[in-house]
């Protein structure tokens, strides 16, 4: 069987994560989310040999896992806010900032304030930003990186009655403006 690129995603354990194990089970909880996650043993195997460095192909070979279950079990957790992807992030703008992926800043913790919105914090510049509960809805989606025309896509999606090319204006402005605080950054592109 032949390697596929997302079997070379790597990953690691978010830094505000506590886990406590219970036999088979595990509660995870997201500190900076106040969240309570409960993972089987097989996902806390695998969140345990998160270091940055092994790769989809290489926890599915310590696991005795097919690569496409421990890819599609590690991009759960990324979604649920439990694992970040490694990624090399650029903090500059492109001409094609279209077609750029998009990813939240892993260093940035964010805090819901419930219906409101949330809060971002950087510790490294001391920034603070509070948003409301739509940036907070794109802040969550970009634990995965995404293109701004996905983010879009999301939005409408979840957001009854948005106009689009209203979202699209938004989306794009949201973006440059969490890019230029350093917030998010453009996924590189491996070469």
């Amino acid at each position: 069987m032949t390697e596929r690129p997302e079997d070379r995603l790597r990953f690691l354990a978010r830094n505000d994560l506590a886990v406590e194990d219970f036999g088979e089970r595990a509660l995870v909880l997201l500190c900076g989310a106040l969240r309570l996650r409960e993972i089987n043993a097989v996902s806390r195997r695998m969140l345990a040999l998160l270091d940055g460095k092994r790769t989809v192909q290489d926890i599915a070979g310590e696991t005795g896992m097919a690569a496409a279950i421990v890819r599609q079990a590690l991009l759960e957790m990324e979604r649920q806010g439990m694992v970040r992807r490694v990624a090399e992030l650029e903090q500059e703008r492109s001409e094609t900032m279209n077609e750029a992926t998009y990813l939240a800043d892993p260093d940035v913790s964010f805090r819901r304030e419930g219906d409101e919105g949330g809060i971002l914090y950087d510790v490294e510049s001391d920034a603070l930003e509070v948003v409301n509960p739509v940036a907070a809805e794109i802040w969550e989606f970009l634990a995965a990186p995404h293109t701004q025309a996905e983010i879009v896509a999301h939005l409408c999606e979840v957001c009854d009655g948005a106009a689009r090319g209203a979202v699209e204006k938004d989306v794009a402005e949201f973006l440059g403006s969490l890019l230029k605080k350093g917030f998010v950054g453009i996924v590189k592109e491996p070469a």
